[in-house]
């Protein structure tokens, strides 16, 4: 039953992901066109603005879905509502907080944009930001016990659908009006809509959480879930500094239309990355219960084929944009939206370390390991933000990313394996890195060969070299990663479960009933 609900979340993910990836594509070229891209770089700016609000949320959420994983297998009902109350009961006081945040950041955010004064109505701009962000806690709390119960998927369709409308209604208000702020003003209404279903759907499969009837959560529970939500605020603070910070430093220290142009290798890669997450996250949603259900060899067995599928996965994604990124962007948008060449290594460098945490950290979280490093994200997060200060008047915009890449390589890189190995595994980490050392390896010849074959057989950068160069970026590391692991267990398993599976997914598709 875990594996089913792993591949319907994975199956309807993946389907969702490739209709908006073409559509985020045709959105990104008609925003640009009617905009231009000194709004393309404010809209990357507040969203990251309006990241900092989300360290209000303390990690709230994190620690409540990983206290529904018990409860929800052993049926505790009462548990399960006092857990969605208590929930529910704090994002209605973070919504408020965020409210007033938001009114007090207002009037710094001139301070933040360097080249930015020709944006008009940049303080109702703001607030439209502001509301959707707070539309999102409405509920909050419904989205974690349906997530926790391994059926993320029944929204998934729904929120597809309101997505690809959504979408469509910003493309047809940019043509016919060239508005901002009516395409601000469409996606918040269809924000609201959407909360409001899926607020209902989620009622109908869960009726009991509607009672008036208050329940308390019992001290053990309460304890951990302050003590949780206390290192997960540290850890949230760092993740702001790491990933947060960018597009403020190069909007201050640079131009906002650098951001702009930046959010289009972002775009893309978190295009690329959207498809990919939907099977890591897919096996994800199962590991909590994993670990609360079976002992420490399955969970570690489970963990080396989970990182054998988040390294091939990324693994691809780096030669695949490697081979494309540049190309890519020159041909959809133009060659002047390119940025220089050493920032474009250290964004991959970034999308592989990041990208490549992905198996360790879920499992660290899924097993609640929230206290343990604590304070290792603050100083990450602290490196990134002096490093990139730094290094960004040596090297400019790719100084920022260096920054990045060298706060990660000093903390998180090492210390979560080291806790997740100690604390849920219980085996030496030295196996981890062993590991993470031959994947790296293969990663950089995979891009080396991909770009050398693929310039011995296509020249120029038309659409059909694009496709030509993707498949090699595709099909030669997968064959070399084939000959390599196709007679390790955990190749085994994950070629097992494919052939058990892939019959089913036809029947969780979008809309097949």
């Amino acid at each position: 039953m875990r594996t089913e609900h792993s591949i319907k979340n994975i199956s309807i993910g993946i389907l969702s992901q490739i209709v908006l990836v073409l559509l985020g594509f045709i959105s990104r070229k008609v925003f640009i066109d009617s905009l231009g891209i000194e709004y393309l770089g404010i809209n990357g700016l507040l969203t990251n603005v309006l990241s900092i609000m989300a360290l209000v949320e303390s990690g709230i959420g994190i620690s409540i879905v990983y206290n529904l994983y018990k409860p929800l297998a052993d049926g505790d009902r009462t548990k399960i509502i006092a857990l969605v109350q208590a929930y529910k009961k704090a994002y209605g006081f973070l919504a408020l907080i965020v409210i007033i945040l938001s009114v007090c950041l207002f009037p710094f955010l001139g301070v933040l944009m360097k080249d930015g004064g020709n944006i008009e109505n940049l303080g109702l701009i703001y607030f439209l930001f502001v509301s959707k962000n707070v539309v999102s806690y409405l509920n909050a709390h419904k989205w974690s016990l349906i997530n926790a119960d391994q059926r993320g998927y029944i929204l998934a369709k729904v929120n597809l659908l309101f997505q690809v409308i959504t979408m469509i209604a910003r493309i047809g208000i940019l043509i016919v009006t060239d508005s901002f702020i009516l395409y601000l003003v469409i996606e918040l209404a269809l924000h609201i809509i959407q909360t409001i279903y899926n607020g209902k759907i989620v009622n109908k499969r869960y009726p009991y959480i509607k009672t008036k009837e208050k329940y308390s959560l019992d001290i053990k529970t309460k304890e951990n879930l302050i003590k949780n939500v206390k290192a997960m605020f540290l850890h949230n603070i760092g993740g702001f500094l790491v990933f947060g910070t960018d597009n403020l430093l190069i909007s201050s220290f640079i131009s906002l239309a650098t951001v702009g142009l930046y959010s289009n290798y972002i775009m893309i890669t978190s295009q690329l990355s959207s498809l990919v997450t939907p099977i890591l996250g897919g096996i994800g949603a199962s590991v909590g219960n994993l670990i609360a259900t079976e002992d420490r060899d399955k969970n570690y067995s489970i963990f080396k084929v989970s990182f054998l599928v988040n390294f091939w996965l990324i693994s691809l994604c780096v030669i695949f944009l490697y081979n494309l990124l540049e190309p890519f962007i020159s041909w959809w948008l133009g060659e002047e939206f390119i940025l220089n060449r050493l920032s474009f290594i250290f964004i991959l460098i970034n999308f592989y370390l990041t990208g490549m945490r992905t198996a360790i950290a879920t499992f660290k979280n899924k097993a609640g390991l929230f206290t343990q490093d604590k304070y290792a994200p603050v100083i990450e997060g602290l490196i990134n933000l002096i490093s990139s200060l730094i290094l960004v008047k040596f090297y400019g915009l790719a100084g920022i990313f260096m920054g990045t890449t060298l706060s990660t390589l000093l903390t998180i890189f090492w210390t979560q394996p080291k806790i997740v190995y100690k604390n849920v595994f219980k085996v030496s980490v030295r196996t981890y890195f062993k590991m993470y050392s031959l994947c790296l390896l293969l990663t950089v010849v995979g891009c080396f060969v991909t770009s050398l074959i693929s310039d011995l057989l296509f020249v120029g950068g038309s659409f059909f070299v694009l496709i030509g160069k993707g498949i090699i970026s595709i099909i030669v590391p997968s064959i070399i990663y084939l000959s390599l692991f196709y007679k390790t267990k955990e190749f085994k398993y994950i070629h097992e479960t494919i052939n058990r599976v892939v019959p089913k997914i036809k029947n969780h598709l979008p809309f097949a009933g």
